[in-house]
C-alpha cells in the first residue's frame, strides 16, 4: 500500500510538471515583449562603423537585430526565435527615439507604442490594439486550428505566413494570408472584434 502511494504520487508530480511545462510553452508563443517607455540613443558610430550601404545584421543568442539607415533617421528590429513579435524602434537622425512598439508577425502593430520629440520627450502613448477584441493570441489559436504555419523569428527568404490589421466594409479586421500550394495563396479577414470569418478566397501567388 505504502508503494502504491509513492508511485501514485510521482506519477501526480511528472503530471504536474508535464502540464506546468505544457502551460509555460503555451505562454511563450502568444508573449509580448515588454516595451518601456524610458529614453534611447541609437549609436551611430558603430553603425557607421560596422554596417554595409545603411545595413547591419547581428546574431546573438536567439535574437537576431537588424539595423538600418531610415531617411531621415534610423531603425531598429529585433527579432527572437521564439516569438512571433518584433521590437521595432526608430530614432531622429540626432540619434534620439522617435518611437518604438511591437510588431505582430509581419507588420501589425500590437501593445502599445510610445512616440517622442526629438529631444527625448516622451509625447504620446497609443494602445494600438483599440477596436481589436480579438487579440494577436486569438489569431495564433486560429491559424493553429488551421493548420496555418506563423513564422516566428527572423526569415530572410521565403514566402511567409501574414497577418496584418486592416479596415474592411467598415470594420477592423485581421487579414491573413498564406500559401496554399506552390502558385495559391488563401486570404482570409477576420472580424477585429468577434474572430468571425468575413471573407475566405483563393489568389494566385506570384513569385516575383
Amino acid at each position: 500500500m505504502y508503494k502504491k502511494n509513492i508511485v501514485n504520487k510521482i506519477i501526480i508530480l511528472v503530471g504536474l510538471g508535464l502540464f506546468t511545462q505544457f502551460q509555460s510553452q503555451e505562454l511563450q508563443k502568444t508573449m509580448i515583449p515588454k516595451i518601456s517607455n524610458r529614453f534611447e540613443k541609437f549609436d551611430i558610430e558603430n553603425f557607421q562603423k560596422k554596417s554595409i550601404r545603411g545595413y547591419l545584421k547581428v546574431r546573438e543568442d536567439s535574437n537576431t537585430y537588424i539595423q538600418d539607415f531610415q531617411s531621415p533617421g534610423y531603425r531598429e528590429i529585433i527579432y527572437n526565435d521564439n516569438l512571433f513579435y518584433k521590437v521595432t524602434k526608430f530614432f531622429y537622425e540626432n540619434g534620439n527615439i522617435e518611437k518604438k512598439g511591437c510588431l505582430f508577425n509581419e507588420g501589425s502593430v500590437a501593445g502599445i507604442w510610445y512616440y517622442f520629440n526629438k529631444s527625448g520627450k516622451i509625447v504620446k502613448e497609443e494602445n494600438t490594439d483599440e477596436g481589436y477584441d480579438f487579440k494577436p493570441a486569438d489569431i495564433i489559436a486560429y491559424c493553429e486550428k488551421n493548420k496555418i504555419d506563423l513564422p516566428k523569428g527572423y526569415h530572410d527568404s521565403g514566402y511567409q505566413a501574414r497577418v496584418l490589421k486592416q479596415d474592411f466594409e467598415c470594420k477592423k479586421v485581421w487579414r491573413i494570408s498564406h500559401q496554399t500550394s506552390g502558385d495559391t495563396i488563401e486570404e482570409i479577414i477576420l472580424d477585429g472584434k468577434t474572430g468571425k470569418e468575413l471573407q475566405k478566397k483563393t489568389v494566385p501567388f506570384y513569385n516575383p
